[in-house]
């Protein structure tokens, strides 16, 4: 399960990446099958829900889209044969007043993204689109990548992949490099012991997440994405106590808790007027995890609106609510 949440990390979408991790635990339903051609296989559906009502602004955000894995998900990192994973997610953004003259109430978030083990090799595909106007406002509006990597650490508690991704865009854009194909390094580092998990990636950019006593009822978890590398405001970061209702080896199993955190969310887009704008929000948190659903709720002590990365707007303080599930299809183990 930390190597998925650390692969949804790419999309850009804190959304998605929770509800692929919660999947991962949701009991299966006994299939027809024989025991020769019975192998792992998750379809479903995931769908969220989050609303921001500030002091002179209110953001509403969804989600929706299909999504799939095969494989064995939960085993040790040498042990790992092939695993796959699938996902293509529809993020609309709208606002009730303009936040910019040059911005429009409602921004669009498409995202996609096929990840599958072989072995120690590694494959990769991503895309995304996060903008006014995604894919035809313009190559730099969107943002595809492949990569390959191979497993040089292989260890029951450790894995290390490297390799190499080719990422295609308007980089001059974004970045000041004049070039449509960029290459870009594939890291990804991940440790499992009995008291400490984590993962490490660097892909598009820095993604780290960590839980602190993963097997107690109470734990501390953390997860940090940095893409843009301007300020530390643009660190997108959440951090969380939880405390689990069962023991993890109980016959109830580890899948519902409750959480107390600080969040620090960015939203980016890169607009069809090739500029970009930037939802930053700061807000402290209760969360109930009952792992095919959970539900949070805070309040947004700080917020800003950054237009090609300077402030330009202030929305206030106020209560946030989210929403996160999913809905299984099929699911056969």
């Amino acid at each position: 399960m930390k190597e998925i949440r650390s692969k949804l990390n790419i999309l850009k979408t804190r959304i998605v990446l929770i509800l692929a991790l919660l999947i991962c635990v949701i009991k299966p339903i006994p299939a027809q099958e024989s025991e020769e051609t019975k192998i792992p296989f998750i379809l479903f559906i995931p769908a969220a829900y989050n609303g921001s009502w500030l002091d002179a602004q209110t953001v509403h955000r969804a989600a929706g889209g299909i999504g799939f894995m095969l494989g064995e998900q939960d085993l040790p990192f040498d042990q790992i044969e092939r695993r796959f994973l699938g996902m293509a997610v529809y993020e609309p953004l709208f606002f009730t007043q303009t936040p910019h003259p040059d911005v429009p109430k409602q921004l669009h978030q498409i995202s996609a993204m096929f990840d599958g083990r072989l072995n120690r090799h590694q494959l990769l595909f991503i895309f995304s689109s996060a903008s006014d106007k995604p894919v035809s406002g313009g190559f730099h509006t969107f943002r595809l990548g492949a990569g390959w990597g191979y497993e040089v650490i292989r260890r029951p508690q450790a894995s290390l992949i490297l390799g190499a991704l080719a990422g295609i865009s308007d980089f001059d854009t974004m970045m000041g490099v004049p070039s449509l194909v960029l290459p870009l390094p594939l890291i990804r580092l991940n440790v499992d012991t009995q008291w400490f998990t984590s993962s490490f990636e660097f892909i598009t950019g820095l993604n780290f997440s960590f839980t602190l006593a993963p097997k107690e009822r109470i734990r501390l978890t953390g997860d940090m994405r940095w893409e843009n590398f301007d300020s530390l405001s643009s660190l997108d970061c959440e951090f969380a106590i939880w405390y689990r209702l069962f023991s993890s080896d109980s016959q109830m199993g580890d899948f519902a808790g409750f959480g107390l955190g600080f969040k620090n969310e960015v939203a980016d887009f890169d607009l069809s007027q090739k500029k970009t704008f930037q939802l930053q929000k700061m807000s402290v948190f209760a969360a109930i995890d009952l792992s095919f659903i959970q539900m949070q709720g805070g309040w947004i002590f700080n917020s800003a609106y950054k237009l090609d990365e300077e402030k330009s707007g202030d929305p206030g303080s106020g209560f946030y609510f989210s929403i996160m599930g999913m809905i299984p299809i099929i699911n056969r183990q």
